[in-house]
């Protein structure tokens, strides 16, 4: 069995999530105003490093769990748990999926995961998980070099039923809605309506979706885009209702 290795550095003004580091990493002169101490620290340790559940609800209720450090170089975060499942889309999640969101916008590549955080036994059947993307490249690498393309690339997708797979040739956007057995989106079950939203920095559109879809990306990106994101809803297009996020295509 692989694992990947990794810790929750610290629990001071937020949580940073190192992984693919077995080492001690000091971290006892943190500095709220200055998180880039640490995010390098981990790229020294041959680590990745995110921040997890970003937005969850801080001092007085949980000291520490609401992320309050200041980052100056954002370009040093791999990844940002925008979904933790132990916290509630709204008020939590969904400011942490517009976070990230607005990063990419700005030019920063880093990719979506979520977390669970179990304290306790629960039911899973309904919570989000992460998905990486292997290139033939790295089908017998090790999970570790596996996990570190796919973050690298930001090759993730953050779902609880489809997997959203994409590809951009010429500005046609092609999504496969793929099953947990590599099957199409006709073998899922899809007696709700199911809503694509696509965004750009200048633009949003949705669509409704049955089936595989081939959409004409010409009016929705303008020469200032460079990244798209794909947000999966169920039945309307609200936060309670996301089911997944996809990677995003960079243009």
């Amino acid at each position: 069995m692989e694992y990947i290795t990794g810790y929750e550095l610290t629990s001071y003004y937020g949580h940073i999530l190192c992984q693919n580091v077995s080492t001690y990493i000091p971290w006892d002169d943190i500095d709220k105003n200055n998180a880039d101490i640490l995010l390098e620290r981990v790229h020294t340790a041959g680590g990745l490093v995110g921040i997890a559940h970003p937005f969850s609800i801080g001092a007085p209720i949980s000291n520490g769990m609401q992320f309050s450090m200041e980052i100056h170089n954002h370009h040093l975060l791999d990844f940002i748990e925008i979904i933790n499942n132990a916290h509630p889309m709204i008020p939590d999640n969904y400011k942490g999926i517009l976070w990230w969101e607005n990063l990419l916008f700005n030019g920063f590549r880093i990719a979506p995961v979520s977390g669970m955080d179990f304290h306790r036994p629960c039911d899973r059947s309904d919570f989000f998980t992460t998905y990486i993307e292997i290139p033939d490249t790295f089908k017998n690498n090790t999970l570790a070099e596996q996990f570190t393309n796919a973050i690298t690339n930001c090759k993730t997708c953050v779902t609880k039923g489809p997997i959203i797979k994409t590809n951009l040739t010429n500005n046609s956007l092609f999504i496969e809605l793929l099953s947990k057995e590599d099957g199409f989106l006709n073998e899922i079950d899809c007696k709700d309506p199911l809503y694509l939203k696509v965004k750009t920095a200048s633009e949003e559109t949705v669509v409704s979706i049955d089936k595989n879809l081939r959409t004409d990306m010409n009016e929705l990106i303008s020469s200032t885009d460079s990244v798209i994101v794909i947000e999966l809803y169920k039945d309307k297009i609200e936060w309670q209702n996301l089911i997944a996020i996809g990677a995003p295509v960079f243009l």
